[in-house]
């Protein structure tokens, strides 16, 4: 009776094992934007828009995230996960942000080269990022805008 169960253990222990294993490739293919060595960050005291727009081919996700050393990946949080399919839009509450582009390489999301920030200076214009495959290129076109029209909630579309 003893060998029997013990039998049935293994089998669990084995069986949950595999199971494990398996799961591990598809844990790979998520981005996770806290490794990346560079993450753009931008700030206001009023909430903002956001307008990414794909410029280049290729499959890529914008994605936003806070700084809070007590919770997240590394003391990042994830807020935002955005496919740039054409132009998508959003709203994020007032405060401090960063900002990663990623890139689908086969089955890997890869960080961006480090985004490039436009010096001109507009009105109503928190930032204005160019995120590429390559240092210099703009694959992805992030502009980020005051939104004096009231409270906004991060993560939804306008």
């Amino acid at each position: 009776m003893m060998m029997r169960t013990m039998k049935r253990a293994a089998i669990a222990v084995g069986t949950a094992m595999l199971m494990l294993v398996a799961a591990a490739p598809a844990r790979a293919v998520e981005p996770r934007p806290w490794l990346c060595r560079d993450k753009p960050v931008f700030s206001s005291d009023q909430p903002m828009t956001y307008d990414a727009s794909l410029r280049g081919g290729g499959r890529w996700v914008m994605i936003f995230m806070r700084f809070d050393p007590s919770g997240g990946h590394d003391g990042f949080t994830v807020f935002d996960t955005r496919d740039v399919t054409g132009r998508v839009t959003g709203s994020l509450e007032r405060g401090q942000w960063y900002g990663v582009g990623m890139y689908r390489e086969g089955s890997h999301w890869i960080c961006s080269a480090q985004a490039e920030e436009s010096d001109q200076v507009v009105a109503g214009v928190v930032r204005d990022y160019c995120y590429g495959r390559t240092a210099g290129s703009c694959e992805v076109k992030l502009t980020v805008r005051e939104n004096k029209s009231g409270a906004a909630t991060a993560g939804t579309s306008p």
